[in-house]
């Protein structure tokens, strides 16, 4: 049975169903905050934030829309006074999507190769980053509140 790709569909990977979904993890002894809307107007939106020792390193939108019979994301990295790192927009193409993650390919300039996104459980989250140099990353998030917490027993 082919799966009727929609917004919609996408977002209950990503946010669950009808609410914002906050989560946050360590990366490069910082912390990674990702926070997603429900669907609105065919799109899916992202605001992300990396600190670092009480320094907000950048912030990212991510839009996730849907493109003729396929997705496309894009991304721009903004620095702590937003700034743009980039010219134009990272861009993005669907090549995989499962019931519980969807990948993408880099197609514009100085993109990363690959990009994803797996929901592993209900409160453990997983994106995969293939960079324009081939380096892998892994970056694991779980719900805000409990990374807070963990920081401040700490």
């Amino acid at each position: 049975m082919k799966q009727i790709l929609t917004t919609t569909s996408v977002a209950v990977l990503l946010v669950g169903i009808g609410e914002a979904k906050e989560s946050a993890g360590p990366i490069n002894g910082g912390i990674l905050e990702e926070t997603w809307l429900p669907p609105r107007a065919n799109t899916i939106t992202a605001l992300v934030r990396l600190t670092k020792d009480d320094v907000t390193e950048f912030v990212e939108l991510i839009k996730i829309e849907k493109v003729g019979s396929s997705l496309e994301l894009r991304l721009q990295i903004f620095d702590s006074s937003l700034k743009s790192r980039w010219e134009k927009p990272h861009v993005f193409r669907l090549s995989k999507i499962e019931k519980n993650s969807i990948s993408f390919r880099g197609v514009s300039k100085d993109s990363h190769r690959k990009l994803s996104y797996e929901r592993v459980s209900s409160n453990h989250f997983v994106i995969r980053i293939q960079t324009n140099q081939g380096r892998d990353i892994e970056i694991n998030l779980s719900p805000s509140k409990e990374i807070k917490h963990e920081a401040k027993k700490g």
